[in-house]
């Protein structure tokens, strides 16, 4: 409620009513690998903007790869 609080005093704004991209904003895909890195990410410029199949299996062919490490030699 502090949020409320902070609007009625004049401290904050309320959220845009037409923000950019439209009420539910724009697509991100992102490759993440195994361990939780994220190797690469496109940011939509329109809604429909993401990866082709393509364009998913090139980046992820061209994206550097680590050695896996053994969880047992720790």
């Amino acid at each position: 409620m502090s949020g409320v609080r902070e609007v009625a005093r004049g401290r904050e704004h309320l959220p845009s009513t037409s923000p950019h991209g439209g009420r539910l904003g724009l697509p991100a895909d992102f490759l993440i690998a195994s361990d939780g890195r994220v190797l690469a990410a496109k940011y939509g410029e329109h809604v429909y903007d993401q990866w082709s199949v393509d364009e998913l299996l090139q980046t992820a062919a061209r994206t550097p790869r680590r050695p896996r490490t053994d969880p047992a030699a720790r």
